[in-house]
């Protein structure tokens, strides 16, 4: 190696290596200049000397198009649905950047997502996971812990390689206030998210704490604190962070509208619709209703959407075939 750097210097900068006694490149980027001053060499030529390491620890570079061709887990880790149809509607799965939101009426289905997330994420990332531990906070009502287990018991037949705890790996917090929230976030996170290697962030939900106030100047002030610490800690950590919205309705042409209104939606990266599709579809012996998940905007995902169902072992496919019964022809 020495050599080699070497063979590369002119001679006034390979002199000025030999009074230095440097034997690498990265000796020459390391030593001082002020050093290299006192052995009687010239500036233009320690800048030579400087230079010509630089280019030899440098990374080879790439094109700007090159990137475009990168295969999806290169660009950023996606954590997957655990179920084909939202994988290959979200190309992947949730993704390790920014905020992404879930929305849509109460009983669609959003909790139930967000716990088979839970478990997805402690998986290996061969297989959609990300291997790491999860962090939930509840602002509504109290943690479904016997759906949660319930899920887990199915992931342990699925998956019988893996040998994980479930249940254990899901830190739970109820918070009631946007105070409270945000000192959660910026302060107990990041402890929690260093040492237990958390790498998913699910606030369930956050219009909870925001719909209450009255001066909606702070009420955005707080929300964008809100982000700053969430999108913080994604950057920091590589996690992927969900946040539950819900919807209001304002007339019969927009009967359900995202809360929080633009303050809120210019602060997530990715929005996604969670609603009941008007047919059931009879599986195992029972009439399931159609889900539907639609992504409404992304800057690395297309607008898309997928159906799928809820059954007791998590989100499903469609069947190919189903034996469909349109509700309003009921």
């Amino acid at each position: 190696m020495m050599e080699e750097f070497l063979s590369t210097l002119p001679d006034e900068a390979k002199a000025v290596a030999e009074k230095a006694k440097i034997k690498n490149a990265e000796q020459a980027l390391l030593t001082p200049t002020a050093h290299l001053l006192l052995q009687e060499s010239s500036p233009h030529d320690i800048y030579v000397l400087k230079a010509t390491a630089a280019k030899v620890m440098a990374k080879e570079s790439i094109k700007v198009s090159d990137l475009f061709d990168l295969p999806y887990c290169m660009k950023w880790s996606r954590l997957s649905f655990g179920c084909e149809a939202l994988d290959e509607c979200t190309r992947g799965g949730v993704v390790t950047r920014g905020i992404t939101e879930f929305c849509g009426a109460s009983g669609t289905g959003k909790t139930q997502l967000l716990l088979q997330l839970s478990l997805m994420a402690q998986l290996p990332t061969d297989i959609g996971g990300l291997r790491a531990s999860v962090a939930y906070i509840c602002t509504e009502h109290a943690f479904p812990s016997n759906r949660l287990h319930e899920l887990s018991k199915v992931f342990m037949n699925k998956y019988p390689k893996h040998d994980i705890n479930y249940l254990a790996n899901v830190h739970v917090e109820h918070i009631h206030h946007s105070e409270q929230l945000i000192k959660c976030c910026s302060e107990r996170l990041p402890p929690l998210m260093s040492t237990e290697r958390v790498r998913l962030i699910i606030i369930d939900s956050v219009a909870a704490v925001f719909r209450t106030y009255t001066d909606f100047v702070q009420r955005a002030r707080d929300m964008r604190r809100l982000a700053n610490c969430l999108l913080s800690l994604a950057d920091k950590y590589n996690s992927a962070v969900i946040c539950v919205n819900q919807v209001a309705s304002i007339s019969k042409k927009q009967p359900e509208v995202p809360c929080l209104g633009l303050a809120w939606s210019h602060l997530g990266r990715t929005r996604m619709r969670i609603s009941k599709v008007p047919k059931q579809v009879i599986c195992d012996d029972n009439f399931l209703t159609v889900r539907k998940l639609e992504v409404m905007y992304s800057p690395e995902t297309p607008i898309a959407y997928a159906e799928f169902l809820i059954t007791a072992e998590g989100a499903i496919n469609v069947p190919q075939f189903p034996n469909v019964l349109n509700k309003l022809e009921k």
